[in-house]
């Protein structure tokens, strides 16, 4: 049966068309490869090591002219390394001048033992709030100079707001007699204090007059910081009538002929050696003035 659209009838099949034949497409006859001669091979090498060459001349002329301007590149390297330092430290520098970043806020003294450190620190309240670059140093000398106690200091400036001053005091090394009042000094001769009492360890030192720009008074300082530690803490009394005729007196009240600085590491031993075979309290004095001689007493 067929089917009908708009009155049309068509067939309920139609016969099968046949297929073309498959077209093979046509293939060209292969060409023989050709064939160099001898001359266009030795040309062809040839231009290949002439390129070669021209590279390498290339690469060796890079390398030529890095290496004449490596002084150059250093240079340029260290000045703008010098210019960023300069500009850091203008920066830093500008900071801490014109901003409050770094202004002094505290004063600390360190190392006071005798010197009072409360006035020293009184002394620097108009440097305060100032900025720690600009701290006065004049004024810092000036108020630790003012302690006559003071032997030497250092400062030391700690960011952001700090100034230490750490000091070193003078060191007693005996009292003298001066208008009966018992007066400490240090090595130096320098008074560290006027007393009624002595500190025990610290020996009474006798000169004429109590002068400590005596001869007398610099030859017995000469023996007291000559003498081993031990020894200098069984002192008495030094007497010093004159630079060749010092005497010391130990705890127990025996004597120690010393006679003049000299020859002080000898008398050492010597008076070390009679001391260990004499006891303090088994005799009364010990002659080591002629230190080859010494006696006992």
């Amino acid at each position: 049966m067929g089917s009908r659209v708009q009155g049309i009838r068509r067939p309920t099949s139609e016969p099968a068309r046949p297929e073309a034949p498959e077209v093979q497409p046509r293939k060209e006859a292969r060409r023989p490869a050709r064939r160099l001669t001898k001359a266009q091979i030795e040309a062809a090498e040839a231009k290949r090591k002439l390129k070669e060459a021209v590279k390498a001349r290339k690469a060796f002329e890079r390398d030529e002219v890095r290496r004449f301007t490596a002084h150059l590149r250093r240079r340029k390297i260290i000045w703008a390394s010098i210019a960023g330092s300069l500009a850091a430290v203008m920066i830093f520098v500008g900071i801490g001048v014109f901003t409050p970043v770094l202004a002094l806020q505290a004063v600390v003294v360190e190392g006071a033992t005798r010197v009072p450190a409360d006035q020293i620190m009184a002394a620097l309240q108009p440097q305060i709030n100032k900025p720690l670059p600009l701290v006065d140093m004049g004024a810092v000398r000036k108020a630790v100079e003012a302690q006559p106690l003071v032997k030497s200091y250092s400062t030391v400036a700690v960011p952001p707001h700090t100034l230490v001053i750490k000091i070193v005091e003078r060191s007693p090394i005996g009292y003298v007699m001066v208008n009966k009042d018992l007066t400490m000094v240090d090595p130096a001769g320098v008074v560290l204090e006027v007393s009624t009492e002595r500190i025990p360890g610290v020996p009474l030192i006798t000169v004429e007059g109590g002068d400590v720009n005596s001869k007398g008074f610099k030859a017995a300082i000469d023996v007291i910081l000559s003498l081993p530690s031990a020894l200098a803490g069984q002192l008495e009394e030094v007497i010093a009538n004159t630079t060749d005729d010092v005497t010391l007196v130990l705890t127990g009240g025996a004597r120690v002929f010393w006679g003049g600085p000299e020859n002080a590491a000898m008398k050492n031993r010597v008076l070390s050696q009679l001391l260990a075979v004499n006891p303090v309290g088994s005799v009364s004095e010990y002659d080591v003035s002629s230190p080859k001689t010494a006696v006992v007493r």
